[in-house]
């Protein structure tokens, strides 16, 4: 994995300063101080004693996170550091995939947010975010809503705050994990990735549009799932509730003391401010105009 002399990146809203090259991340400027908002090093890990062998996430507490890939452990702390220990043939990309997925993820936990394990996309200024299974097709939405000309807040995640006003989503970094077919199939307005390992299936295209500088109100989740015709359906508050929680990114960190209790809290006041609905659509990729039509025009509808 390549380093650089600590470079400071921009992610979230936070400053990030890492001894590692991502340049996923955009650049930034650190503070007048000098001080940044997260440090991500390079440091050696033991693996902690009370992790369990066949799980991937280990909570030592609510503010100490572990994860355990073959690529590398990652220690988790107090919403501010990342200590990262790689294999030493790990490549680059795929230690990035780590960095800028699972490990800042959790660290938004850490720091306050409701990680949602979505795709989440600026639509007339209002955050809509696709949740579901793995392949449902998450991401492959958001780029459709792209290619209409929409923004992408962020990929595979959504980091909400609860404001008084209602949820709100704080955009994440330039950059979007896609195929490389269906890059040549549909062309979307994205950049060529860098520094790729050929056995990754999908890489980190930059996406040519600003990120929202504050955070964007969440006006609705849609529950991705297939179906035969393209339909919008509503969804009963239970049913809601605990879509979110199953979807909740850093579901294993719920049993760390109070944090179950304090999602399922923050599920709820997800529920009773955001309306959440279950969108039908055929696995079929010539009708995705036609699902981001959909969205749009349920978008204009009054909420349930």
């Amino acid at each position: 994995m390549a380093t650089v002399n600590t470079a400071t990146y921009e992610a979230f809203g936070l400053t990030v300063r890492s001894a590692f090259d991502v340049p996923e991340l955009p650049p930034a400027e650190t503070e007048p101080d000098g001080r940044a908002d997260v440090t991500i090093t390079e440091e050696r890990l033991p693996r902690p004693l009370s992790a369990d062998s066949e799980s991937t996430f280990h909570a030592v507490d609510e503010r100490e996170y572990y994860l355990l890939y073959d690529a590398a452990t990652v220690r988790i702390l107090d919403g501010t550091s990342i200590a990262v220990d790689p294999a030493s043939d790990v490549p680059s990309e795929v230690l990035r995939h780590v960095l800028v997925g699972p490990a800042l993820n959790h660290l938004l936990d850490q720091r306050g947010y409701f990680v949602l394990h979505a795709s989440t996309v600026s639509i007339d200024g209002r955050a809509v975010a696709f949740v579901g299974e793995s392949g449902v097709g998450k991401t492959t939405t958001a780029m459709a809503c792209l290619l209409d000309g929409h923004r992408v807040l962020s990929d595979d995640v959504a980091a909400i705050a609860l404001a008084d006003a209602g949820p709100v989503v704080r955009s994440g970094y330039p950059s979007m994990k896609l195929d490389p077919e269906a890059v040549a199939a549909f062309d979307p307005p994205v950049e060529p990735p860098e520094q790729v390992h050929s056995g990754r299936p999908r890489h980190f295209y930059g996406l040519r549009h600003d990120q929202p500088a504050t955070p964007v109100p969440l006006e609705r989740i849609y529950l991705l799932e297939d179906g035969d015709s393209i339909g919008v359906d509503s969804v009963r508050p239970d049913e809601q509730v605990m879509a979110l929680v199953d979807n909740t990114y850093t579901l294993g960190a719920l049993d760390a003391d109070g944090q179950a209790v304090s999602n399922f809290s923050a599920c709820g006041e997800i529920v009773d401010m955001t309306d959440i609905k279950r969108l039908r659509r055929p696995f079929d990729l010539d009708m995705l105009p036609e699902v981001v039509a959909r969205i749009q025009s349920d978008l204009k509808s009054e909420p349930c």
